[in-house]
């Protein structure tokens, strides 16, 4: 009889905790999925470069698809960010390439690396169009690049 209670018992806390668990993963299904499409899409690699007194992405103009993912690495040049500007991509896409930026230096801004660090974007569910980027500590070098989303 004991046995019995206590299966009883156990029972109904799963059924009561498998409830809540279906709820909140409903609520939150789509943040997860968004952030789980990149692994989908293809990966890319910008080069963040200091060639002696040029400070340039190599490449500087890409192409891709939503769902792609962009690692732009520091190979030299000390210090390297990558920013972008809401005048300066589609409409529609600041808040997805603003969560896409998970350490931030400011809104649509990637914090500081040094070289040999990775900045790591992913473009799961973003607008095709034209995102246009640049370095903040080297924008006065011309340090820019565009992405284009198909």
């Amino acid at each position: 009889m004991r046995v019995s209670a206590m299966i009883a018992v156990v029972t109904l806390a799963l059924a009561a905790c498998g409830g809540e668990k279906t709820e909140t993963v409903a609520v939150d299904s789509t943040p997860v999925e968004t952030a789980a499409a990149p692994m989908t899409g293809t990966t890319h690699e910008v080069q963040m470069i200091q060639d002696g007194a040029e400070f340039k992405f190599v490449p500087a103009d890409l192409t891709i698809k939503a769902g792609d993912v962009v690692v732009f690495k520091s190979v030299s040049g000390g210090m390297h960010n990558v920013q972008f500007f809401s005048d300066s991509i589609p409409a529609g896409s600041e808040s997805v390439i603003d969560a896409a930026i998970t350490n931030k230096l400011g809104p649509l801004a990637s914090a500081l690396v040094n070289t040999g660090e990775e900045i790591t974007i992913s473009f799961a569910g973003a607008p095709v169009g034209e995102y246009k980027f640049t370095c903040l500590p080297h924008m006065a070098m011309n340090m820019h690049g565009k992405i284009t989303v198909q």
